[in-house]
């Protein structure tokens, strides 16, 4: 039997590794330098940006901070990078998950909104970049700023080499299963309570954490 899975792609940010989590500590790092006390219901709002300009520029508007824009970005970029380099982990389930797909000759990549030299820090960090044979960032969109358009999923499977409805996505966030929804492939929701619902209506299956791909689910859902 042909399988009708033949690839899976991974969302990078609060999937593979605990970017969310650094981004709000971020947040309250960023307020906190300028005398304000960052509210984390508020963190919801944020995440309907894709560009991390717009993302500063709500802060300083929703908090009233007086500093330039431009600063304000470079100084909420260093403490992320900060963190980033010093307290990024990889996410319960993850190698695990990328050692059976590569056990079943599933092709991997991973297609997100962060910026590619994060993305290969990360991997080489944790000794994971033998498990991706693509990876699609920002710097490769031409035709938009990222998810929730489809461009990041369908130049992911025209690099693979997999035609979209023999792929399916795992995402974390809402605007990433309506983007692989979009592009015509599986999608597969894995949200973290924390940092949003933990429902989606478009999703093929929802689960609390990679670990629920169990071989039963990986096998039901490759071979259909």
């Amino acid at each position: 039997m042909n399988p009708k899975i033949k690839a899976v792609i991974f969302d990078f940010d609060g999937l593979l590794v605990n970017t969310e989590e650094l981004r709000l500590r971020s947040f309250h790092r960023l307020l906190k330098k300028h005398g304000k006390k960052f509210r984390s219901e508020d963190y919801i709002l944020t995440t309907r940006s894709v560009s991390p300009m717009n993302t500063t520029s709500f802060l300083k508007d929703k908090y009233q901070l007086a500093d330039d824009l431009e600063q304000l970005h470079e100084e909420r970029m260093q403490i992320f990078g900060d963190l980033f380099a010093s307290e990024l982990v990889l996410l319960k389930g993850a190698r695990e998950l990328l050692k059976r797909l590569d056990r079943m000759s599933i092709k991997r990549a991973i297609a997100s909104g962060r910026r590619r030299s994060y993305i290969t820090q990360a991997l080489d960090r944790f000794a994971l970049a033998d498990y991706f044979s693509v990876i699609v960032s920002p710097e490769d969109l031409m035709i938009s700023d990222g998810k929730p358009h489809p461009e990041v999923y369908l130049i992911t499977a025209e690099k693979l080499g997999v035609i979209p409805k023999n792929c399916v996505a795992l995402e974390d966030a809402p605007h990433g299963i309506e983007a692989a929804k979009a592009a015509g492939m599986k999608a597969i929701y894995i949200p973290d309570e924390r940092f949003g619902s933990t429902y989606h209506e478009q999703a093929d299956l929802i689960l609390k954490g990679m670990h629920e791909l169990t071989d039963e689910v990986l096998g039901k859902l490759i071979h259909g």
